[in-house]
């Protein structure tokens, strides 16, 4: 059998296997030789941590040269945790030395007498420190020691009577401590002349200039005089074993172990570098040679796989590409007749191709459908997005129709992407009708310099007449320009559209934009207007319900002025019975007169809200009308006394109480209208409107509920009402 004829997967596995191969065999020989080179790491790595425990010895041996050797763990001891540190350093140092100089690798590479030098070197200066450490604990300080002992023959000096014997005392201990804060042989002969001086003058003294200098006093002085003077010497002789410098004594003797160490070590790093070196350029050498047989072996192997696999794979895939392109003739150039999977697989997909082209046409088909949903999909939510953004807009805006109209045109243009907004509200007060230009968005008010547009004048009032929108496309350049700060230009489409409540157009919006409005964005504008037209038609009603109020505000200080002059009548009347009994008639007519304006009060109130309650400090029902006996079914003694919660299904105390910090109640003396739920005496819950007011009589404070039934309906009697009134 042929090479060409074997299966793909046999191919790569003996292509592969030939690769490896050459690649064991290099990578074998490469790998002894990195092995080696990782065991002069090791060694390097290995000298590298001795030699840094060595340098903490050397600290650690500084410190107790400077300040260790004078505590007392070590002064009583000669043992302190320095000196156990120092030897534990030292101790792992000489074990790590001497497991390596046993170690073949070493023996091998002749490396063993270097290692054997070093660890000479770090005993004798192990040995150097010892020596030097047992000095000091011989020599001691303060109260230890030698020194110790000095202090002993100090105090017995220190007893003597005269000033003469102090003075010489004195200037033995100065020459005491000098030498031993400079380490200066010269104040040992002061010392020494300084004792005999001493001696001397305790010989010649005599009994008559000294009482004290008796013969027994005399031998126990030069005795004390003597022993400190030897004493003294015994230290002399410590501090000269020691060293009285780094270049003497013990102190020599220390430093030149530790400078026999490093030219050791560097010859020893030379020694495994230079090996080291020697063996990384071998290794480099056989991974070159390997490389570059691996390269011509993989190219040979590539030229043949491309050949055999590769090739006819690109060719197939290109005839893929062609027939996923929609190529009817694609798949009459196959004609490869090997007999390995390729030779296979040419023959299986020309049998396939009648089949993906029915599946592709089909795939597209289910594609388009896919897409054609989800643009309906996004559209309808797009729309419903909106409705509930401008529904949130409508009731969070509408206590005043200008702020109202201004804030739904600004979001409209935003939201439909538009350039330009007008929104205009018909006036239909004093016998003039006609629609105002309330608010505005990016437009040029020149164009409604008056902010009026009569009934069937222009688009906007033929709208308004005929209550259809209207939608253009080709518009005339001189109808309205959108202008930014680069220049003006023409909208390319105007989109007006009248505000409907019952049929009767209270309204008018006018869009202009750059783009053509699509289909559902129309659609949604007339949903929106459809909806806008009710809430106009309800702040209307809000405003002209906050004047009729006020106007009753007003009426009701005039009753209570009149009220105070009646009160003063009074009081003047009972001055005297005879001023009384001559006035009261015309008392009574005033009585009358008042009661009859109450009673008109009274009416006006009734045709704006049918129930009315009045609330005391303690927040019980002090009175009411009969609406709540004729309607709600209700009597006084269900009523008085009682919490308006009786009545009201939320909170009024809280209502009344938010209402001390409004500067709007503080201003007018009345909320905004609130909705609530009633319930009549028999259980049944009505939706309501009602608005508070505050009510002052005789120092007291009441607060009076106005509020009658949620019903679209009141709100026409209540206009009818007061247009008849009028």
């Amino acid at each position: 059998m042929k090479i060409r004829d074997l299966a793909i997967r046999k191919k790569f596995i003996l292509s592969f296997s030939l690769l490896l191969f050459m690649m064991l065999i290099g990578g074998i020989v490469v790998g002894y030789l990195w092995s080696q080179v990782d065991k002069y790491q090791q060694i390097k790595s290995d000298v590298a941590e001795s030699m840094m425990r060595f340098d903490n010895a050397q600290k650690i041996e500084q410190d107790f040269l400077i300040f260790g050797w004078k505590k007392i763990d070590f002064l009583e001891d000669g043992q302190s945790n320095l000196t156990q540190q120092f030897l534990t350093k030292i101790d792992e140092v000489a074990k790590s030395l001497e497991d390596k100089t046993t170690t073949e690798f070493i023996e091998n590479k002749n490396l063993s007498s270097e290692f054997s030098s070093i660890l000479i070197s770090i005993t004798s200066y192990k040995k150097s420190f010892e020596e030097l450490r047992k000095l000091l604990f011989v020599r001691g300080f303060k109260d230890h020691g030698l020194e110790g002992e000095m202090r002993s023959y100090v105090h017995d000096l220190q007893k003597c009577e005269s000033a003469e014997e102090k003075v010489f005392a004195f200037s033995l201990r100065r020459h005491e401590k000098d030498f031993a804060l400079r380490k200066d042989m010269s104040y040992t002969d002061k010392l020494h002349n300084t004792a005999d001086e001493f001696i001397e003058f305790i010989k010649n003294a005599n009994v008559q200039h000294f009482p004290h200098m008796t013969e027994v006093y005399k031998t126990k002085t030069i005795e004390a005089i003597k022993a400190y003077k030897n004493h003294f010497d015994k230290i002399v002789q410590t501090e000269i074993a020691i060293g009285l410098n780094e270049k003497a004594g013990q102190f020599l003797q220390l430093n030149r172990s530790k400078k026999e160490t490093e030219p050791k070590i560097s010859l020893l790093y030379q020694k495994i570098n230079e090996q080291n070196k020697a063996l990384r350029q071998t290794a480099s050498l056989v991974i070159g040679i390997t490389l570059l047989l691996l390269l011509i072996t993989v190219f040979a192997l590539v030229y043949y796989l491309r050949k055999t696999v590769s090739k006819p794979i690109i060719k197939l895939d290109d005839i893929v590409k062609k027939v996923l392109a929609g190529d009817s003739s694609a798949g009459k150039e196959l004609n490869y007749n090997g007999k390995d999977e390729i030779g296979s697989l040419n023959e299986n997909f020309s049998l396939m191709l009648e089949n993906l082209r029915e599946n592709l046409k089909l795939i597209k088909d289910k594609n388009e459908s896919l897409e054609l949903k989800a643009k309906q999909d996004k559209v309808r939510n797009w729309a419903i997005e909106g409705l509930s953004h401008f529904s949130d807009l409508m009731k969070s805006n509408n206590a005043d129709l200008s702020e109202f109209a201004d804030s739904i045109i600004r979001e409209i243009v935003k939201y439909v992407n538009a350039n330009q907004g007008a929104f205009f509200i018909l006036h239909d007060k004093k016998e003039q009708v006609y629609m105002e230009l309330k608010a505005c968005y990016a437009f040029n008010k020149k164009k409604y310099i008056h902010k009026k547009v009569e009934k069937g004048e222009g688009l906007i009032g033929q709208t308004w007449l005929e209550g259809e929108y209207i939608y253009m496309t080709e518009v005339p350049n001189s109808y309205i320009n959108i202008t930014s700060g680069l220049g003006d230009a023409p909208p390319k489409s105007i989109m007006i559209l009248p505000l409907k409540t019952d049929n009767q157009i209270v309204g008018v919006i006018e869009l202009a934009s750059f783009q053509v409005f699509e289909k559902h964005e129309q659609k949604f504008l007339l949903e929106l207007v459809n909806r806008l037209g009710s809430v106009i038609e309800s702040i209307k009603m809000q405003e002209q319900t906050q004047k009729l109020l006020e106007q009753s505000q007003e009426m009701t200080e005039q009753m209570r002025a009149q009220e105070e002059e009646m009160r003063q009548n009074m009081e003047e009347l009972q001055a005297t019975q005879e001023e009384m009994s001559i006035n009261q008639k015309s008392l009574n007519e005033t009585i009358n007169f008042k009661d009859m304006q109450l009673n008109m009060m009274n009416s006006l109130l009734g045709k704006l809200y049918e129930g009315m309650l009045f609330i005391n400090k303690d927040y019980q029902i002090e009175a009411s009308n009969d609406y709540l006996m004729d309607e709600l079914q209700y009597n006084q003694n269900d009523l008085l006394g009682n919490h308006p919660e009786l009545i009201f299904k939320t909170s009024l105390k809280k209502n009344i109480e938010g209402l001390q910090n409004d500067p709007n109640f503080i201003l007018t003396g009345i909320s905004e209208r609130h909705e609530a739920k009633i319930m009549d005496k028999f259980g049944n819950i009505f939706d309501s409107r009602f608005v508070i007011t505050q009510i002052e009589n005789k120092g007291e404070i009441y607060h009076a509920v106005l509020f009658n039934k949620k019903d679209a309906e009141f709100g026409k009697r209540v206009l009818k009402h007061l247009f008849q009134a009028k």
